[in-house]
């Protein structure tokens, strides 16, 4: 606190105006002081405050903060920036996996009899309801998908330029399931997950091998065939090596017969009167194709009863043996940890009696 001293030469008996100035001068010196002491007290307030963080933050630093908010994917049709994170995905040919991986789906193919069918409207997923390839534009876009996962047979490039107008496309060859499952859990952040299922149908196929090898033994021969009226088509190893390489059974003698006389790795025509040539110890037999509509399905399968009359089929030892096996073409004849888990299942009933 400031004192105030009365001025030399002011007496006792000095007019009232001197009194009144005196007063005035002290009121003037007293806010003065005031002043003062709110300026040292402001000054002293800020050297406390820290800085805010716009003051603070360098632009190298407000630079490493910010996330990349997509990703460049290499893809059967070439490479496709997406978002890091989808919330809206629209699928067509890969459900398998989309299933399996729990992806936010908005759209997918599928109709009655698909083999995904009950899973994905049990979800209430929007669906094709066709077994069509001619893509529905309309019904993706209006889906409003942020990224599209496609099977890469299922258009061409122009319908995949197409479908890339709508959202980010990505497309996949249906050959190879477990790489594609590694890369699509990339893209919706469920890498985890993705090894989860992986490492699953890994241990399914092991244990399915095990029991196999033990009730087969050396009676182990298998045929993969599909019969129609006029022909039968015989499936190669490299078409499906999981039913002759991967679970423990191995090709018929026969298979390599006709591979001498096939055009093409994926397996033959050959007539029906080629049947006696199969000896293989089992035989799987698949009727239609793995998207044919539902009705058509039905009248391709009523073909397995004229077939079955045929001396030609009855002459197969697995028939005599009664070890040829109806399975469903819709499963085994796609790809995917589900429809591949569901074929296993097949075989091991087959051979051991119980999935």
């Amino acid at each position: 606190m400031i004192r105030l001293e009365r001025p030399a030469g002011v007496g006792q008996s000095g007019s009232m105006v001197s009194k009144r100035l005196w007063g005035v001068a002290g009121l003037i010196v007293l806010l003065l002081a005031m002043l003062t002491a709110s300026a040292c007290g402001k000054q002293e307030t800020s050297s406390e405050t820290p800085p805010s963080p716009s003051q603070s933050s360098s632009p190298e630093a407000s630079a490493s903060s910010e996330e990349a908010q997509t990703q460049t994917i290499k893809h059967y049709y070439g490479e496709t920036e997406v978002p890091l994170h989808p919330q809206r995905v629209a699928v067509i040919g890969h459900e398998d996996i989309a299933l399996s991986l729990n992806a936010p789906l908005v759209y997918a193919y599928g109709f009655d009899g698909y083999y995904l069918y009950d899973r994905l409207k049990a979800l209430n997923i929007p669906l094709s309801e066709s077994s069509d390839l001619n893509l529905n534009f309309e019904a993706i876009l209006a889906a409003k998908p942020d990224l599209i996962i496609l099977q890469g047979y299922f258009t061409d490039e122009q319908g995949y330029e197409k479908l890339n107008k709508i959202a980010p496309t990505i497309a996949f060859k249906p050959d190879d399931w477990k790489g594609n499952i590694v890369v699509i859990g990339q893209v919706l952040g469920l890498e985890s997950k993705a090894k989860e299922v992986v490492a699953a149908y890994e241990d399914k196929l092991k244990q399915a091998q095990e029991a196999i090898a033990a009730t087969a033994g050396s009676k182990n021969t298998v045929a993969f065939l599909r019969p129609s009226d006029k022909e039968i088509q015989v499936f190669f190893p490299s078409f499906a090596p999981l039913i002759y390489d991967e679970v423990g059974l191995i090709p018929d003698a026969s298979i390599d017969e006709f591979k001498k006389k096939a055009d093409g790795d994926w397996g033959i025509n050959a007539s029906l009167e080629e049947l006696p040539k199969i000896t293989a110890d089992y035989v799987f037999a698949i009727y239609g194709g793995s998207i044919s509509p539902a009705e058509e399905y039905e009248k391709e399968n009523a073909v397995a009863i004229e077939v079955e009359k045929l001396q030609v089929w009855k002459a197969m030892p697995a028939v005599k043996n009664d070890r040829v096996f109806k399975v469903s073409a819709r499963t085994w004849m796609s790809s995917g940890p589900i429809a591949n888990s569901s074929v296993i299942d097949d075989i091991k009933a087959a051979v051991v009696g119980s999935p």
